[in-house]
């Protein structure tokens, strides 16, 4: 059977995109190497954060509430809980350009954003530490998504709206013909009009010409107690440390307060590389200084596990077609921050696959950038 779209990896982006391409009464078959949403990404883990005052660039912001808005659909289809106001907390001296970005978008896009000196920050959460010099900037709408179940969700949603769905199964080639998309897999070779490449961290594998880097990332859970939960109005947060250091946490939960290191890693050039949590000597302890100066109330290191991010050259996003296969379409790059617009992104994907268009306004995450620099 020859499909509209081929989906080659179906986690965040993936799930999202097979489910609205099927939405959109398209012939849809999603491909995975494992059965989605598993530990082979960088989007298990249960939670991430949501933001939408974007330190990384306002070329992210109108994906972010795009995305928003697609989260906050997709809740009216759950069961569960997917997303908790939080609010995001973002730490870092008062003359980090991280935190000017979030300034200038907030203000750009009106979104609430809250300025708050050291003195304020440690008087309304007095779990915190900070140096004189840093401030916060506080979003009231941003929170935590529970990323798995959303996974999950747009997974069962998509196979019953009549979605092909081909897992514990990985692609070994692709090719672009006359007639569309080739992939080869061990079940077959599968024809589609339109291909999504969203293979995160090995999307490689399959075409070496992408400038992308796997990392090995790892996050872990450390004590803490109920001063440090949701129900204490603890926040999410972002925390640039004097030295460039880069931390990213998650209120308590069952007395364990979820942090990883988002700077940092080491590269890998093979799944295998990805070692278990505790593998490498720094894993227990990467967060323990920050830790120790902005969050002194927790303690041990409980538990961890390893992920891995597909990092670009200049850290941002891969969008874009490629020119040996124009109806293969490629989201890579994510640098470990793609899973919160995964909704607009699959919604990006479901309309290549309608023939529409790459828009302008994605004009600086193309691959020609690196052929300029």
């Amino acid at each position: 059977m020859d499909y509209d779209l081929i989906i080659v990896g179906s986690g965040s982006i993936g799930a999202a995109a097979g489910y609205y391409a099927t939405q959109a009464g398209l012939r849809v078959l999603m491909i995975d190497s494992a059965h989605p949403p598993h530990q082979q990404g960088s989007h298990h883990g249960e939670t991430r954060l949501i933001r939408h005052a974007y330190g990384e660039g306002e070329k992210y912001v109108s994906l972010a509430l795009r995305s928003q808005t697609l989260w906050d659909e997709l809740q009216q289809l759950s069961e569960k809980r997917l997303f908790t106001q939080t609010g995001v907390l973002n730490i870092g001296p008062a003359d980090s350009v991280f935190l000017s970005n979030v300034a200038h978008s907030a203000s750009q896009w009106q979104i609430p954003l809250e300025k708050i000196n050291a003195r304020e920050l440690m008087a309304r959460w007095p779990q915190i530490r900070v140096p004189e010099y840093f401030i916060g900037m506080f979003e009231p709408n941003g929170g935590v998504l529970n990323s798995e179940d959303a996974v999950a969700l747009f997974i069962r949603l998509a196979c019953e709206a009549g979605c092909a769905q081909l897992f514990n199964c990985p692609a070994t080639a692709i090719r672009q013909t006359e007639n569309g998309i080739e992939v080869d897999t061990a079940e077959g070779c599968w024809r589609g009009a339109k291909l999504l490449l969203s293979a995160g961290t090995w999307a490689g594998k399959l075409l070496p010409s992408l400038p992308i880097t796997p990392i090995r990332k790892v996050f872990a859970w450390h004590q803490a107690d109920g001063l440090f939960s949701t129900e204490n109005h603890f926040p999410a947060f972002t925390a640039e440390l004097e030295n460039g250091d880069s931390f990213y946490g998650f209120p308590s939960q069952n007395n364990a307060l979820k942090i990883g290191k988002h700077s940092g890693g080491q590269p890998i050039s093979s799944p295998e590389q990805r070692a278990p949590f505790g593998t490498t000597v720094s894993d227990g302890s990467e967060a323990f200084t920050f830790l120790r100066q902005i969050l002194p109330g927790t303690g041990v290191c409980l538990h961890g596990e390893a992920c891995s991010y597909d990092n670009s050259p200049d850290g941002d996003f891969i969008i874009d077609t490629l020119p040996q296969a124009p109806d293969a379409l490629v989201i890579t790059g994510l640098s470990g921050h793609g899973f919160k617009f995964a909704p607009a992104l699959g919604e990006i994907a479901c309309r290549f696959a309608q023939g529409h268009s790459i828009t302008p306004a994605l004009a600086s995450f193309r691959l020609s950038r690196f052929k300029q620099a």
